[in-house]
């Protein structure tokens, strides 16, 4: 007995297309989903990076702000003499810097006696006796900027990391017999500044979700959702011991 061989009818084509069909979207979806995803883990850590990079300066030239260096020197015979360094010059104030006002950025200024090895904010090496005094501010591209703005030199402002939308400052001043946090103004006394805190927001470079939810920033104000991943980073350092005399 012989089968004759016969093809698909239209029902089971129309049923066949369909599964197809429902899988080709199902693994666009997913598709869509892991890009997306992709897409904002690196915004993500872009940020994150580019907030290490800023924080990491700044902590390490807050910590040499006003530092007194201890040196070594060779005394008569049997004896030993120490010789303490200037913690900074006369006209010279170990942490300066200027408050932009309600939701603006602000600056800072951070300076100390190169009388070891010592880099400013760029990684530039600096001669010893050298004073370096690092400026930070914020350009128009959204980029942390810096400079050393010695009166020896004659550096540009460089950008330090990019996406960086907000910088604000707050000096721990020891007054009264307690501590506390200021804004920079011309009142305020940096010879008694103990310590800085500085706030960064930090944004991804271009948007990668429609659905990002509002932020807060550094001074409490409400950010806009607009699709870039944002981060706000809050860090305090103490400045080093500010001996006045050697004596």
């Amino acid at each position: 007995m012989t089968h004759t061989p016969r093809g698909f009818t239209l029902p089971e084509l129309l049923i066949a297309l369909s599964l197809s069909l429902g899988l080709i979207a199902a693994a666009l979806k997913l598709y869509s989903v892991s890009r997306q995803s992709s897409a904002s883990l690196n915004a993500a850590q872009a940020v994150h990076d580019n907030a290490r990079l800023v924080l990491n300066n700044l902590r390490l030239q807050a910590q040499l702000a006003g530092g007194a260096y201890v040196l070594e020197i060779d005394g008569p015979a049997n004896t030993e003499l120490v010789q303490l360094s200037p913690p900074h010059s006369a006209n010279t104030s170990p942490v300066l810097g200027s408050d932009g006002g309600a939701n603006k950025p602000d600056t800072l200024s951070l300076g100390h006696w190169s009388k070891l090895d010592a880099w400013d904010c760029q990684g530039n090496k600096a001669n010893k006796s050298d004073l370096v005094l690092s400026d930070y501010q914020l350009n128009s591209k959204k980029e942390l900027t810096c400079r050393d703005s010695n009166a020896n030199s004659k550096n540009s402002f460089q950008a330090l990391a990019e996406g960086v939308e907000d910088l604000q400052v707050r000096y721990a001043v020891f007054d009264a017999q307690r501590l506390h946090w200021r804004t920079a103004s011309a009142s305020l006394n940096a010879a008694q500044v103990l310590a800085v805190e500085v706030c960064v927001r930090v944004a991804s470079l271009t948007p990668v979700s429609a659905g990002a939810s509002a932020s807060q920033g550094c001074n409490g104000e409400r950010i806009a959702a607009d699709g870039y991943v944002r981060r706000v980073f809050r860090r305090a350092w103490a400045l080093r011991s500010r001996l006045e005399s050697a004596s």
